[in-house]
């Protein structure tokens, strides 16, 4: 055997040794390789478009909804505010003030209301969201801005019993009718399939420039805010108090009738209302021109002026964004119907806000110097009231004068 024959079989046998010392036990000679694990695709963001929180497995993609809500104090309590994921109140004729309740799921609702008449301030700040608009009645000032914008089917001013129903055991306790009005989510369900209203759209973006679900909640940088007043007539005013352990802000309200400030509780729950997120903003607010014509249709008399209030948003103003116990200052915008409310920080980047259920009122620049933040509870919510003799009246005819 040639030296060049021996060389190969020891190298042959040199290398079956080695592969058998790194086989461990030595049986099926095949060599272990690390594989990495794959690195996992992150969810896209996907918030509720109305509380920027992430969506669950039971949220259910549709047009939000809006319905009118009254407040004023004979009618109280309400049902359905709590259930809201945005609470608007505006100041109305009168001086009385009225909510809207925007909900994200409007075939689960419970009853809400009662509910009352439309006006366009409310409308001019919600329809670039293209919400169905529910309502009983509405001046003529807010039919004029929904034909111009051509809502159709979404603007659903109901006839009585059509989108809601009178609750009968409500008037025995003494409610007038025009406070026992109420929707859910069977009745406007209803309204869907016969109007063929095409709900199936959701919003494509968040409502507001919310902090990411993923990422922990903003610490505010401004005042102390243990404690809200928002004066928004001599007989509307809102209080809040910030509640440490549910990181809320919980409402309460001036009853000019009973001359105490009382909190604010939904009737299906008896729970107070509360938000993560107050955002106060101030404007210009004026009374519409009285051209005359405001008959009354049973009696034929003119009521006179019915004090329509004509809410500027054209030029945007200042205002407040406060949660987690601190409160900032910011700026907005709106302008024209088809635009969105924008909110901006000091600085003029856009103000981001955290997750949750947001209070939005729109207060006259008349009322700013009464506008209250105090870095202690119960201190702007425990001030001097007294009772105004004249208020029921007031408000009656307010209402009375009105559509």
């Amino acid at each position: 055997m040639s030296k060049r024959i021996l060389a190969l079989l020891f190298c042959l046998v040199f290398v079956a040794a080695a592969f058998a010392g790194c086989g461990g036990s030595g049986e099926g000679g095949s060599v272990a390789v690390a594989t990495p694990a794959p690195t996992p695709t992150p969810e896209p963001y996907d918030p509720n478009p109305l509380t920027g929180e992430e969506k669950g497995d039971g949220y259910v993609s549709v047009r939000p909804v809006a319905i009118m809500i009254n407040n004023i104090a004979a009618c109280r309590p309400q049902r359905g505010i709590n259930d809201a994921d945005v609470l608007y109140e505006i100041m109305v004729e009168g001086g009385i003030t009225r909510f809207m309740g925007l909900y994200n799921d409007y075939g689960s609702l419970g009853d809400v209301g009662p509910v009352r008449s439309a006006r366009d301030q409310f409308f001019r700040l919600i329809m670039p969201f293209q919400p169905l608009y529910v309502h009983i009645g509405r001046s003529g000032i807010t039919q004029q801005y929904i034909d111009d914008a051509e809502y159709g089917a979404l603007d659903a001013n109901g006839a009585y019993g059509k989108i809601s129903y009178w609750d009968a055991a409500r008037q025995a306790q003494g409610y007038a009718q025009e406070h026992t009005a109420y929707t859910n989510g069977e009745l406007l369900s209803a309204y869907v399939e016969e109007y063929d209203v095409d709900m199936s759209r959701d919003l494509s973006s968040p409502i507001f420039d919310f902090v990411d679900y993923d990422e922990p909640a903003r610490v505010l940088s401004g005042q102390d805010a243990a404690s809200v007043g928002i004066v928004h007539s001599a007989s509307y005013r809102t209080y809040f108090d910030y509640d440490t352990a549910s990181g809320r802000y919980l409402m309460t309200q001036y009853n000019s009738h009973k001359g105490c400030i009382e909190p604010t509780v939904d009737e299906l729950t008896n729970e107070q209302t509360g938000f993560e997120n107050l955002i106060v903003l101030f404007t210009e607010i004026t009374t519409y021109p009285y051209p005359g014509g405001n008959i009354d249709p049973k009696t034929g008399q003119d009521k006179g002026d019915p004090d329509y209030k004509n809410v500027s948003y054209d030029y945007g103003g200042i205002g407040f964004y406060i949660n987690g116990g601190k409160a900032e200052k910011l700026r907005w915008q709106k302008g024209g119907t088809p635009y969105a409310l924008t909110l901006y920080d000091e600085n003029g980047d856009s103000l981001k806000v955290n997750c949750g259920k947001s209070y939005v009122a729109v207060v006259s620049l008349e009322e700013y110097d009464n506008f209250r933040i105090t870095g202690t509870q119960d201190t702007v919510s425990s001030e001097a009231v007294s009772i105004d003799p004249n208020a029921a009246a007031n408000e009656a005819a307010a209402e009375n004068a009105a559509e």
